[in-house]
């Protein structure tokens, strides 16, 4: 069991000691979060912290890049429960995914069992088990993606797809929300407000941002579905955020792609962020514009807030 004090903010923990750092910084400057870290320990023997006389978990320069490489490794498609045997192996190429399997195709199985059955606890359990494991960026754009474009497809030839995509719609948003709200109370860095364009009702995909943002140690304001631009720019300012970050799925209505962004960028001097898979689309517009196109993965879309908003210290996974 974790110490009390284990995951206080790294304000409030040991920022570093005798060259060793905390959990939480490690968390922090790695992007794997200190409940995934204790799993790689316990279960795997991947990572062998030391121990201050209370308990509490430190780790070297040479562990952190450790730990770099084993998220090298399953970003790669290596199962976690495989990368010890290619780190012991000293292999100098790596595992193929036959080699030592994919875990992301089984987990996406059982998660997809589980809401055509209606099962919320197989779901959550399948759901618990990755995000124990893997850094969420991992879950989100190897599982929990892809899931969503195969529940997509589904709902035209099964009965019951709408269905299970609300489903399924509805138990992420709890997840979410619940692991957004906890990770809001840590979170140190600049400040941002996130919103989907009007018109978008599908608010699953900031979410995830979201929630991959407040791992990398974003502060976040989350408007939600649908939200007017009129009035956005005070708003934003009333927040004291760094800046705005708009997604959508479909392209926005004429005007709001013409007219409302630009105005929005001129009327606010923050940076003015949109992503989402029309914004490459529509790329060279937006910029016309005044605004910025953020990347359709959530990690170097979070590189290019990084950079923008003159951050240091971010460490992408």
């Amino acid at each position: 069991m974790a110490h009390a004090d284990e995951n206080a903010p790294a304000s409030k923990a040991l920022s570093r000691s005798g060259g060793l750092y905390p959990i939480r910084t490690v968390a922090a400057l790695t992007g794997v979060n200190a409940v995934t870290l204790r799993a790689w320990e316990r279960r795997y023997g991947l990572i062998k912290p030391q121990r201050t006389p209370k308990g509490h978990r430190l780790y070297s320069d040479a562990q952190i890049a450790l730990i770099r490489r084993v998220v090298e490794l399953v970003n790669d498609g290596i199962a976690i429960g495989q990368v010890g045997r290619f780190l012991q192996d000293n292999a100098d190429t790596p595992l193929s995914r036959a080699d030592a399997g994919d875990p992301w195709q089984i987990y996406r199985m059982r998660m997809l069992q589980a809401i055509q059955s209606f099962d919320d606890q197989r779901l959550e359990n399948a759901y618990n088990e990755a995000l124990s494991l893997y850094p969420v960026d991992l879950v989100t754009r190897l599982l929990i993606l892809p899931l969503m474009e195969q529940l997509g497809e589904l709902w035209r030839v099964r009965e019951t797809g709408v269905i299970e995509e609300h489903f399924f719609s509805l138990f992420l948003r709890n997840k979410l929300g619940a692991r957004f709200q906890y990770r809001s109370e840590v979170s140190r860095g600049p400040k941002i407000m996130l919103a989907c364009l009007p018109g978008e009702h599908h608010e699953i995909g900031i979410l995830l941002f979201c929630l991959s943002a407040v791992t990398q140690g974003f502060r976040t304001v989350l408007l939600g579905a649908n939200t007017p631009l009129n009035g956005l720019a005070a708003a934003a300012q009333a927040a004291g955020v760094d800046g705005i970050v708009l997604s959508g799925t479909a392209c926005p209505a004429p005007q709001v792609l013409h007219e409302d962004l630009p105005a929005l960028a001129t009327e606010t001097s923050l940076p003015v962020f949109v992503g989402g898979a029309f914004a490459e689309v529509q790329a060279g517009l937006l910029r016309a514009g005044g605004l910025r196109v953020l990347d359709q993965d959530v990690s170097r879309a979070l590189s290019q807030l990084n950079a923008a908003l003159k951050r240091p210290g971010y460490q992408g996974v």
